[in-house]
């Protein structure tokens, strides 16, 4: 995880620079603009730290066993653990319902990622390859 240094922002100076990174992001109005201000301002350790964060958030919500998020993003049960409590209490709501337009394609992945590209049946079992071999 990236560090953040224990010396305390003044508040008021946190919300301004918090506005300006969200106007920043927000100006960047096509993908590939924005996928070079990601490639700036965060690191590859941060750049891979939020995705893992966001696939975590989509596999619980597509009902993938925790088990078998842990397995495939290489993250601790904890984490996932916690995020699936922040899922019920609905910390993720937002970012749930934005994705919602996206989730048949990373569905796709996911399930790719889980029979080797089609080849293998899900080691989760056979009620789960019915699912999605349609």
């Amino acid at each position: 995880m990236p560090h953040v240094s224990s010396k305390k922002l003044n508040p008021e100076l946190l919300d301004k620079l918090l506005s300006k990174l969200l106007l920043t992001l927000g100006e960047a109005q096509n993908k590939k603009y924005l996928s070079s201000v990601v490639n700036e301002l965060f690191s590859e350790t941060e750049r891979t730290m939020l995705a893992k964060r966001l696939a975590i958030i989509l596999m619980l919500d597509s009902k993938t066993p925790q088990h078998r998020i842990v397995e495939i993003l290489k993250v601790s049960p904890s984490t996932v653990a916690i995020t699936s409590l922040g899922i019920e209490v609905g910390k993720y709501d937002t970012l749930l319902k934005i994705s919602k337009k996206q989730k048949l394609d990373f569905e796709k992945i996911i399930w790719g990622i889980l029979t080797v590209g089609g080849i293998m049946p899900p080691p989760v079992g056979k009620k789960y390859w019915k699912k999605y071999s349609k």
